[in-house]
Formats: structure tokens, C-alpha cells, sequence
């Protein structure tokens, strides 16, 4: 598929077919992740992919959003990999980093088929004790992702209602 095309269909899915994703499919979802661009290329973006009924049910206790998906990918960095800037003081890239790779792994994930949904609705305390992660993996979020369901379709007012480009943009 054009990327184009990807970015301008692509909608964010809540609904899911009980179907399990073939592993080649996972895999360059994965491998989208991997190849996506990180400050200085730290790459401190640690992956758990959730597929285990149990390990779903734990993290469904946890956030109502995942909407069933077959697999969860839970998206963190690792706090001892991020680039920090001393431009500034206390500043990292890690959550943007992992921002970039979980879009990178959204737009695969529709271009084979797959729907997906960004969440951030979790404390990420609470998810890495959870799932016993060391102290400097952080959460930073949850990528369901699965076959939409025949009946899915996009929210018209989260998917279509959009600001006019000049809204957002100024050329200085």
C-alpha cells in the first residue's frame, strides 16, 4: 500500500476479530519498530509483546483499553539507553523515541492489514510492577493490535474532524 494511502485511512480501532496475527506479520510490525529513527540512535525502546491470556488479563485489570486485541504491545525505554540533552537539564528523548517507533509500528501494522489503538490510559508504576520490569524500563504505551472486526469503523469525531492546516501551521 502507498504510504499515503496508509496515513489517510488508517483509523484507530477498537474492535477485534478473536484471530491470532501470523507471526511474519508480527515480525515486520516489530521490525518497523526497529528500523524507526531515535535520537542519536539510542534505540531505548524495549518492546513486550502481550499475547498470553493471562498476561492479557493482567494488563486488562490495569486499563480498560484494550479492547480485546489479540496482542498487546507494551512500548517502554529503557531510562538507562535515552539520549539526554545537556542543552537542557533533566531532559530526554526516551518517550518521543518510543512515540516515533509505536507510530512506525501503527502504520505497518495497517498496510498488512491489522488495526491498532495508541493507549496512554495506565500508570506506568502499576504496569511495570505488574509485569515485574526492572526499575529503568518505563511504560510509556500500549499498542493493541488485530483484525478489525467487520463492523469496526472509524469515530467520526476522533477520526475525521480535523483542523484546517493553517490552524496548526505558521512559516516564520
Amino acid at each position: 500500500m502507498e504510504l499515503e494511502k496508509v496515513i489517510k485511512e488508517r483509523y484507530s480501532v477498537r474492535k477485534y476479530q478473536n484471530k491470532l496475527i501470523e507471526e511474519e506479520k508480527l515480525t515486520k510490525i516489530l521490525e518497523a519498530g526497529r528500523l524507526a529513527p531515535t535520537a542519536k540512535n539510542s534505540q531505548p525502546q524495549r518492546i513486550y509483546v502481550i499475547r498470553e491470556e493471562q498476561n492479557r488479563q493482567k494488563l486488562k485489570e490495569l486499563t480498560p483499553m484494550t479492547y480485546d486485541a489479540p496482542v498487546i504491545l507494551m512500548v517502554c525505554i529503557d531510562l538507562n539507553e535515552v539520549c539526554r540533552m545537556k542543552i537542557e537539564e533533566n531532559y530526554h528523548t526516551g518517550e518521543m523515541d518510543a512515540s516515533i517507533v509505536t507510530t512506525h509500528m501503527m502504520l505497518e501494522a495497517w498496510n498488512l492489514g491489522l488495526g491498532s489503538v495508541w493507549v496512554r490510559y495506565f500508570n506506568s508504576a502499576e504496569l511495570q510492577k505488574a509485569f515485574a520490569l526492572p526499575d529503568n524500563i518505563k511504560p510509556i504505551c500500549l499498542l493493541p493490535i488485530g483484525y478489525p472486526t467487520l463492523d469496526s469503523t472509524p469515530n467520526e469525531k476522533l477520526h475525521f474532524d480535523r483542523k484546517d492546516l493553517t490552524a496548526e501551521v505558521t512559516y516564520l
